[in-house]
């Protein structure tokens, strides 16, 4: 039995994808410790790893989302800083400890990044993202971004001086900090969807999607009209209290002659969103795998896993993002013929019926759309997923060293 340490962030994003992974190595008799914030003691828990708690941080569930509504990269990466300063003497105390035989550390968890690095263990890279350069963005984005770091960088610098002048060695010297990378990057998608860098080079392996899919059909909590498309709604885990879009889907599609399942979040009032449509199911939550499999199009926030679990079904998508990684993600996306984008949020602008109504009228009655998103299909469950992330792991963990 090897020991296998994970240290990911309090995000649902970054923590889902390893789930399936750490409950392959624990079936194959590896064991598994996780270190995360406590909320996600639950989930970790459910599949048989050892669950270790980070001490109270800056970063929370909802720090990040407050940031990523923003659309704020820079000061997310400031927090990444600031929270690495809080972690890293923890992180570091632990993992002397424990001794594993890997170290997985997620894309963003710099204070996993460099307690490896510094008591030089064997480290691979969790990347539940696509990865980007500036070749993947045009001059707009680029004065976006430049607009947003500005106030952010006496920040940024003081952070990482204060970093570099206590674990200088450990800090990672590559021109692009994130994804951060390891002798052995796991990357959640098919190298179809990923746009060409140079950053990618052999220690790259492209699983696709970590998902453990429920059986197909398996029936649903509610029953579905069997002569009309079915259109799901959901802005993911952070984008969840959005009541005045959620309105704007009943003005638009509340006369449309198909049947709608609107996921509105765990933190969404219901009784706010005023008189719901006869054509809408609204939840707190559905099972998102499942419902897909009965779904014509699926009007999603372009966040990394409801991409791929919405293409994974082969269902086309209306994509609109909220902050400039899931834009990125939605360039992928149409690039690709499988969805069409609405980039209003991203530049905080409110998004009209008509536009909205437009979408899913092109989406659902041009054909290339789906045949497109069928096509990413094959390639995604032509990856091995998280069964192929722990052959990896296993094969890496087995090389010599050097």
């Amino acid at each position: 039995m090897r020991k296998i340490i994970f240290v990911t962030p309090p995000a649902h994003g970054h923590v889902n994808p390893t789930l399936p992974i750490m409950q392959e190595l624990i079936q194959r008799g590896e064991q598994v410790i996780c270190y995360n914030s406590p909320e996600f003691r639950p989930q970790i828990e459910r599949t048989g790893a050892i669950f270790r708690a980070y001490p109270p941080i800056e970063m929370t569930t909802s720090a990040i989302a407050q940031l990523l509504t923003q659309g704020n990269l820079v000061q997310m990466t400031s927090l990444i800083f600031r929270t690495t300063e809080q972690l890293l003497p923890f992180i570091l105390q632990e993992l002397a400890r424990e001794q594993p035989d890997l170290v997985i550390f997620d894309a963003i968890a710099l204070w996993g990044r460099m307690a490896a690095t510094e008591l030089q263990l064997r480290a691979a890279a969790s990347i539940g993202l696509f990865i980007n350069d500036e070749r993947q963005m045009g001059l707009r984005d680029l004065l976006f971004i430049l607009g947003l770091a500005l106030p952010a960088l006496p920040g940024l610098f003081s952070a990482r001086q204060r970093l570099t002048r206590q674990y200088g060695t450990s800090f990672p010297k590559t021109k692009a900090l994130f994804p951060m990378r390891a002798g052995l990057n796991l990357v959640y998608t098919a190298r179809e969807l990923q746009p060409d860098t140079p950053m990618i080079d052999q220690t790259f392996r492209f699983v696709g999607p970590s998902i453990n899919p429920p059986p197909d059909n398996q029936q649903l909590p509610f029953a579905l009209p069997e002569a009309l498309p079915v259109v799901y709604i959901s802005l993911g885990t952070i984008h969840t209290t959005h009541t005045a879009f959620f309105r704007t889907c009943f003005a638009a599609f509340g006369d449309y002659p198909a049947q709608f399942i609107l996921s509105a979040g765990a933190q969404t009032d219901l009784q706010e969103l005023g008189p719901i449509p006869a054509n809408f199911m609204v939840r707190h939550s559905v099972p998102q795998l499942a419902v897909l499999q009965h779904c014509d199009a699926f009007i999603t926030h372009a966040g990394m896993n409801s991409v791929h679990e919405g293409l994974y079904y082969g269902v086309p998508l209306v994509l609109i993002p909220h902050q400039f990684e899931q834009l990125l993600n939605a360039r992928c996306v149409v690039a690709r013929g499988a969805g069409l984008l609405i980039d209003n949020q991203v530049k905080h602008q409110p998004i009209s019926t008509p536009v909205l109504r437009q979408a899913l009228d092109q989406l659902l009655s041009e054909p290339h759309y789906r045949v497109a998103a069928q096509n990413i299909q094959q390639s995604l469950r032509a990856t091995g997923g998280y069964q192929q992330a722990a052959d990896e792991i296993q094969a890496y963990i087995g090389m010599p060293a050097g």
